[in-house]
């Protein structure tokens, strides 16, 4: 009789993946019987140990890292046994484990989602997925090939506010949106070369934390989230950019970018491999339908100026100048925060004007980001910023990256061929490919 139960289990299971809707994890008996998932975590300093802590109400059976000492840190709990390497994990409880959460520096996310996507593993990945832009390619492809629940940790594209930006774009209210500026004053150059000769703490796996990234010597300067000054292992625009330009590409439905160009206002850097302080991206969009072409704006530095909001009225305040964005259409333009918080359409006229529009945007019914990817998951549905979505975005914010590392330059892109057509040097740079990955070691 348990046979039999078996068999029909795993029948039931195999035709839901077949039809694209991915089982908990047809490898072991079934899904647990209280709607628990068992979770593990990749990567858990700071981001990834929130993420964890807000997945507590499933089971966290296990995390690998390869600093020890970093992830004793911030996720301090004696009850979830500790691996360095994310293979070794696999190897020893693979069969338990349902989804992963991943929350690895840049340079390693794509290669940790794509071994446990390969592997029928459901996907939460911080952002920014990817670290150049054929690797975003790559993982969007994957996505649809391997049918497993995704989700990107923007955690503003499940918020209610982001679904009312959507609605009320998609309900004219502001007329057809040309211009799109972000802004952010997060600094991530230095000038202060790494330190050189470092000695290597006993906790840390050098090569582990490497992962495909060529390799180079160890120094503390990359250590405590330092990393993200450094091209070797980060870009510019992916970290914050991913919350403030999402609501603009959500709702507008961008698509691929037919240029990119930068204007770096820190042209001398202060070493090869050091990430500029600040600068002006430009990315142009054709038009989409009856939808005219979009010029999107990010500004990003600490001291950059910013231009006023079009339409702001003289003397009103313009919140979140710090970490925030615009659109602007024909007859008004809409602000909001860094995360899509407090969207405002002005002038105040237009906003006391303007009807509720209908609600045509999807609605998070999860509880949180993380909420919405273990419904989805248990649902057999779809996250919000699943990686179908989520990848076509990241390719467009990496180019910002190559532009930032060739400016001056209009770069023209052909998504099609994911090449750079008028720019060799530039199709040709690090944030389009790794330049010699270490994929021989086995990290996908």
């Amino acid at each position: 009789m348990q046979s039999i139960k078996r068999r029909t289990f795993l029948k039931a299971a195999l035709a839901a993946s077949a039809a694209g809707v991915a089982p908990f994890n047809i490898q072991a008996e079934g899904p647990s019987p209280n709607g628990k998932l068992n979770i593990v975590g990749v990567g858990i300093g700071r981001q990834g140990s929130g993420d964890l802590r807000a997945l507590g109400g499933h089971n966290i059976i296990g995390i690998a890292d390869p600093d020890e000492a970093w992830s004793g840190k911030h996720y301090p709990s004696t009850e979830v046994k500790r691996w360095r390497d994310y293979r070794r994990m696999f190897d020893e409880i693979g069969k338990d484990i349902d989804a992963v959460c991943t929350a690895t520096p840049d340079h390693a996310r794509f290669a940790v989602c794509m071994y446990f996507m390969k592997r029928g593993k459901h996907l939460y990945a911080e952002k920014p997925l990817c670290h150049t832009v054929n690797e975003a390619r790559i993982l969007s492809e994957a996505s649809r090939k391997h049918k497993v629940v995704t989700q990107m940790g923007n955690q503003g594209h499940s918020a209610e506010s982001t679904a009312m930006i959507r609605d009320w774009i998609k309900g004219g209210s502001l007329g057809k949106v040309t211009e799109v500026v972000g802004y952010s004053r997060k600094n991530y150059g230095t000038k202060v070369q790494p330190v050189q000769g470092s000695v290597m703490p006993k906790t840390l796996d050098w090569n582990l934390w490497l992962n495909r990234a060529e390799e180079i010597p160890f120094s503390t300067s990359y250590m405590n989230r330092e990393w993200i000054r450094y091209s070797h292992f980060s870009g510019v625009i992916g970290d914050m950019a991913t919350h403030i330009l999402d609501p603009a590409n959500y709702a507008l439905e961008l698509g691929a970018p037919i240029s990119v160009e930068a204007e770096v206002l820190d042209k001398d850097r202060a070493f090869p491999g050091a990430l500029p302080m600040a600068g002006v991206i430009t990315w142009e969009f054709a038009a989409r339908g009856d939808q005219p072409p979009v010029t999107m704006k990010y500004y990003l530095g600490p001291e950059i100026s910013y231009p006023r909001p079009k339409r702001l009225e003289e003397g009103r305040a313009a919140p979140f100048m710090n970490s925030g964005s615009v659109m602007v259409g024909e007859t008004a333009s809409m602000l909001a925060g860094s995360h899509s918080q407090g969207p405002r359409i002005f002038p105040e006229a237009a906003m006391l004007a303007t009807p509720k529009p209908p609600q045509v945007s999807q609605r998070n019914k999860g509880g949180g980001h993380t909420g919405n990817w273990t419904k989805a998951i248990i649902d057999g549905g779809k996250a919000m910023s699943n990686f179908e979505y989520a990848c076509p975005f990241m390719e467009t914010l990496i180019l910002g990256d190559v532009a930032l590392t060739n400016p001056g330059r209009k770069l023209i892109w052909d998504a099609k061929n994911m090449k750079i057509t008028n720019d060799e040097e530039a199709d040709k740079g690090m944030f389009m490919r790794r330049r010699a990955p270490r994929d021989e070691m086995g990290w996908i």
